[in-house]
């Protein structure tokens, strides 16, 4: 009895372990896949953080990058030995590196293909703007260098030049040719005439670092213009953000100004007013997708712009100056329908050399700037003329405070035109500012209810 015992025990050592059932091999397998993927995710994941925490103390994009490298081997490393050893595999070791490897190797992929691609631009987007044969530059006190064009008046010339304050921020302004023919007339009304292209705009210098971008350096660079071409006044014409620039700089320099006119003015203050207005919103359905795929979702675009609010010179090495501006020349020219109340009103040349890094950093700037320019406006008695659209996409609220706070003011509404009014009503328009610059009768009437104004009113 007891051999038969004896053999049956080696008979059942012979057959060797008993296999799992086949429901606990796939839980098994279950559970090494998902530990797996989980430590792909946060071996990413700590990738991202290293990159925007090293990018805090570090310009060097490929720093940066193999920093975020290292951080994903290792944490998804780590992740997989965990898995390993919650799964009870054989070489653990081995398992993690695989992980570590494959995670890398498919960051590595992600990124090529999304975050280190050039962002979205036209082709036409991607060239400099035509100089101007008579393009000139001033190098100014404040550091900047900026091209300007001056149109020289006819006959005698009056005391106070006209300079004509562009939009965006970052608009280019002397290359646009239809823009200095247009206001280019008023110098037959013995008004020497200049456009220039703000810092990071159009030919103008571009910065190595985007938060020189600022809208005291705006304003700073508009009074060493009038130093330079020594006037005792000016006459500002702000365009858009231009009129909230040329706001600002009447509230720190209200001897300066001899007159303002403000079209389709930005408001006086972006710290009231961060949302001005939407200029896609204006547009029709299937062209408000076509603009707004260009920005949401685009990984570069993201990554860029996270980069930006941590270290501004990082997020220019990634996104150079000639990229960004291609970039945002195409935007603007997928919104620029918004901006009349008819398309057809629009020139058939969009503008190149639009400055994304002074747009998106003077307008940071803005927003967060504590001088209270509409209190300190509010005894400026310079002679104003605020001009608008009734398809203007600036809401009306900051449109009025203008008229409410420049006691000298006089606000006209054009109805059907838009926020570019020269497209729409470029006479009717034109003789309004003619009127107003020499002291005669508008020929329109001013708009004084608080209502807004509208197409069609």
């Amino acid at each position: 009895m007891v051999r038969r015992h004896m053999a049956s025990e080696s008979a059942a050592g012979a057959a060797g372990p008993r296999r799992p059932l086949p429901g606990r091999r796939l839980a098994r397998y279950a559970l090494i896949g998902l530990l797996t993927v989980l430590a792909v995710i946060a071996g990413w994941a700590v990738a991202a953080l290293v990159f925007f925490a090293v990018a805090a103390a570090a310009s060097t994009i490929g720093l940066l990058l193999a920093a975020a490298v290292a951080a994903c081997l290792l944490a998804a490393a780590g992740g997989g030995r965990l898995a390993a050893k919650l799964a009870r595999l054989a070489h653990p070791g081995r398992y993690a590196a695989g992980v570590g490897l494959a995670a890398t190797a498919l960051l590595a992929g992600v990124c090529s293909a999304t975050v280190l691609q050039p962002l979205p631009s036209a082709p036409w987007a991607r060239h400099q703007p035509a100089a101007p044969a008579d393009v000139r530059y001033w190098r100014l006190p404040t550091g900047s260098r900026l091209a300007y064009l001056e149109v020289p008046a006819r006959g005698p010339a009056r005391p106070d030049p006209v300079i004509f304050v562009g939009g965006g921020p970052g608009e280019e302004d002397v290359a646009d040719t239809s823009q200095t023919r247009f206001f280019g007339q008023l110098s037959q009304l013995g008004y020497n005439i200049y456009f220039y292209d703000q810092l990071g705009s159009g030919l103008s210098q571009r910065l190595a670092n985007p938060a020189g971008y600022t809208l005291a350096r705006q304003v700073a660079d508009l009074d060493a213009i009038r130093q330079r071409i020594g006037a005792r006044q000016m006459i500002l014409l702000g365009s858009s953000w231009g009129g909230s620039l040329a706001a600002s700089y009447m509230a720190s320099h209200p001897r300066d100004v001899a007159k303002a006119v403000f079209t389709s003015p930005a408001p006086i203050s972006y710290a009231q007013w961060p949302d001005p207005g939407s200029v896609i919103s204006r547009l029709p359905p299937a062209q408000q997708q076509h603009a707004d795929s260009l920005i949401p979702g685009n990984p570069r675009f993201i990554a860029w712009y996270a980069l930006g609010q941590i270290n501004p010179v990082a997020a220019h090495r990634l996104v150079p100056d000639a990229e960004a501006d291609a970039f945002f020349s195409t935007f603007l020219q997928r919104i620029e329908p918004a901006t009349v109340c008819d398309p057809a009103q629009l020139p058939h040349q969009p503008g190149t050399g639009n400055g994304l890094y002074d747009n998106v950093f003077t307008a940071r700037s803005a927003q967060q700037a504590h001088t209270d320019t509409r209190a300190l406006l509010a005894s400026d008695h310079t002679p104003a003329l605020i001009l608008t659209g009734g398809c203007n996409y600036i809401k009306w609220a900051p449109t009025w405070q203008y008229k409410t706070t420049l006691p000298s003011s006089t606000l006209v509404c054009f109805p059907d035109a838009g926020n570019v009014i020269s497209l729409a009503q470029p006479r009717p328009y034109l003789q309004t500012i003619e009127s107003f610059l020499l002291g005669k009768p508008l020929p329109v009437r001013p708009w004084t209810s608080a209502h807004p104004c509208q197409r069609g009113a």
